[in-house]
């Protein structure tokens, strides 16, 4: 009895009211956004929340990416944020889409030009709500590019080493884009002008990519550079060198585009490994060089790739292996006819280059960096495909024979695939 009036701390008196509230046994996922939220911050440590709501659940994100790691005082203003939106006419706080976005906002929301009181949404689309929210809080003038914007949709906020909601408000507050700091290279007026053009869907590497080409006149070659390994390196130190490959090209007539990739990777191969007989040449270069004579060597290096078994200039043995990405393989249509799988040695992938006649095998010290994963689309039980899966989780290139693009039907495997496995499939493939 003497403890009846006993008074409890503050964490035992939260446990209490999140315990009190699951013994109602009410289900938290139909709850107004103001009540789950409510119910977000009334547990004293991530665990217990994690414990009854889930990690991965909406409401398990978006603690982890408001909440967790900030200190008290930080959480107190998140709180208010969080409520202040919560009263709004959106479903932002309820969609998984959002919660990366909504975890920069509350992040960066002291460098806000506006008021979140203030703003109102004129469009029930959850996506242009955001895009709506995040040029009414830090756009001061309207002209953050639309690129810019569409990372915030699509969840990618750091490419490149660059904080893409740090670059928003650089640029949202009236500062130039070449004045940001950590941009993949240095922007001088013309390719800042070019760059904040660029289309909507393009990623900070590729709005880079398409200035340069625009100041080129070479916007033309703006798909195949970026389904080349232009498009997925930034390579600042060699920045100029890539350039004059785009130039050589560009100014070549009657060339087929798909002869881009593969020699990008020849030359890259000739000056950071070196092709046997000779040691890498950092400094090669194609003037003087005809585009035949290029083209006749690319090839010759792919046929020796697929005729050897030892990877030419390099000391990898045939045995090599790496632990790959962790994603699943995929076994779909009638009777599993359709396979992709990851290959995890360099013998498969001396195999698959020679079987499709491409450069696979030039990948073996990126997958053992684990800077890729390489994967073999097989058909029927023969090889029809090999895809290209970086990183970040985005396959980023499929060739088949001869380097030739995906057909329709193997399209349609590989996007299914993406979706079981929670890849991006990009829109240069």
């Amino acid at each position: 009895m003497s403890n009846r009036n006993k008074i409890i701390s503050a964490q035992a008196a939260s446990t209490e009211r999140a315990a009190a509230v699951l013994a109602g046994h009410v289900d938290w996922r139909k709850w107004p956004p103001t009540r789950q939220i409510d119910y977000l911050f009334s547990f004293a440590t991530p665990k217990e929340l994690y414990a009854q709501v889930g990690f991965r659940s909406v409401l398990g994100q978006l603690y982890e990416n408001c909440v967790v790691g900030r200190k008290l005082a930080d959480q107190k203003r998140v709180e208010l944020v969080l409520r202040e939106l919560a009263g709004k006419r959106t479903e932002l706080l309820l969609r998984p889409e959002a919660v990366k976005a909504l975890g920069a906002i509350t992040k960066h929301y002291r460098y806000r030009v506006r008021e979140l009181a203030d703003w109102v949404p004129k469009s029930k689309n959850v996506f242009r709500q955001l895009e709506s929210l995040v040029r009414h809080l830090f756009d001061q003038y309207g002209d953050v590019p639309a690129w810019v914007l569409n990372a915030w949709l699509e969840g990618e906020l750091l490419q490149n080493g660059v904080s893409i909601p740090a670059l928003t408000v650089h640029v949202g507050s009236g500062q130039a884009l070449r004045s940001f700091t950590g941009l993949p290279v240095p922007l001088t007026r013309k390719l800042e002008h070019e760059m904040r053009q660029a289309p909507a869907g393009c990623t900070l590497l590729e709005a880079l990519r398409y200035a340069q080409l625009a100041l080129r006149g070479a916007l033309a070659w703006h798909g195949p550079v970026l389904e080349s390994r232009l498009g997925r390196e930034a390579a600042p130190e060699d920045n100029d060198f890539w350039l004059s490959v785009v130039d050589f090209f560009a100014t070549t007539p009657m060339v087929d585009s798909r002869h881009f990739g593969p020699v990008c990777d020849w030359i890259y191969q000739k000056r950071t490994v070196g092709i046997a007989p000779e040691p890498a040449q950092p400094n090669f270069s194609l003037k003087g060089r005809s585009m035949v004579s290029v083209l006749a060597q690319t090839e010759r290096w792919h046929r020796t790739l697929a005729q050897t078994r030892r990877h030419t200039g390099t000391d990898y043995p045939v045995t090599t292996t790496w632990a790959g990405l962790l994603v699943p393989n995929f076994a779909g249509s009638t009777e599993d006819r359709v396979r992709i799988t990851q290959l995890h040695t360099f013998e498969h992938l001396i195999a698959e280059g020679r079987a499709l006649n491409h450069c696979v095998a030039s990948y073996v010290g990126s997958c053992l960096k684990g800077r890729c994963g390489i994967f073999s689309v097989t058909i029927d039980g023969a090889r029809a495909l090999t895809l290209e899966v970086s990183q970040s989780y985005v396959i980023v290139q499929a060739r088949g024979k001869h380097n030739r693009p995906m057909t329709a039907d193997e399209r349609f495997w590989v996007a299914k695939w993406a979706t079981k496995a929670h890849l991006t499939l990009s829109k240069h493939v």
